[in-house]
């Protein structure tokens, strides 16, 4: 007798774990993993929020041209790119790997 109760609990045990499996199986699962111009993004708009002393200085370099962009009003990310704003209300669209840094420090002018 103990073994028929046994093996019956076995049986429901099993179909109950398939039927969990089968609408498990069904329902599709979305997995998002941030890339890494996206975390740039994210961090270089953290750090512009922690500036406290103005102007702030963002230094970019591409194709071997640096270019100082000052007194940045605004930097915000926008999934993997940087959209930087300044004084005059001119908005850049950045890419944040080619972003040098992100400064209240002047930067130094070559002789």
């Amino acid at each position: 007798m103990k073994t028929i109760i046994a093996t019956l609990l076995l049986l429901a045990a099993t179909a109950a774990g398939f039927g969990q499996a089968a609408s498990a199986a069904a329902q599709p699962v979305n997995v998002r993993i941030d890339s890494e111009a996206e975390q740039l993004a994210r961090g270089y708009a953290a750090a512009f929020a922690s500036i406290t002393h103005t102007p702030v200085y963002l230094i970019h370099s591409r194709d071997d041209t640096t270019t100082v962009l000052v007194s940045i009003r605004s930097v915000r990310a926008v999934d993997g790119v940087l959209v930087v704003q300044d004084e005059k209300n001119l908005t850049y669209v950045l890419n944040p790997r080619d972003v040098v840094m992100i400064t209240d420090a002047p930067p130094k002018k070559d002789n």
